[in-house]
């Protein structure tokens, strides 16, 4: 899909965050960290899956197994 210059103004403070995020993450443009929370800003509002979103659930679903995994080897234990 074609892309299309949009500009914007942050303060100082968002970009100084911006930044951090696009160093951490290993990226040279503050563009593609703005793209990816515009997707990730309108999928919240239009449910449309994004990798980050879907890693979430996974991550959420990963969580409760390992709680009832937990549960259920602390009663096989008791017994």
């Amino acid at each position: 899909m074609p892309k299309v210059l949009i500009n914007v103004r942050v303060d100082k403070k968002t970009l100084e965050t911006l930044k951090e995020i696009a160093t951490a993450k290993g990226e040279k443009h503050l563009s593609n960290i703005l793209r990816e929370a515009l997707k990730e800003y309108i999928s919240s509002y239009t449910g449309e899956i994004t990798l980050p979103r879907l890693q979430k659930k996974v991550d959420e679903i990963d969580w409760r197994l390992r709680k009832l995994e937990d549960t259920i080897f602390k009663n096989n234990d008791v017994r």
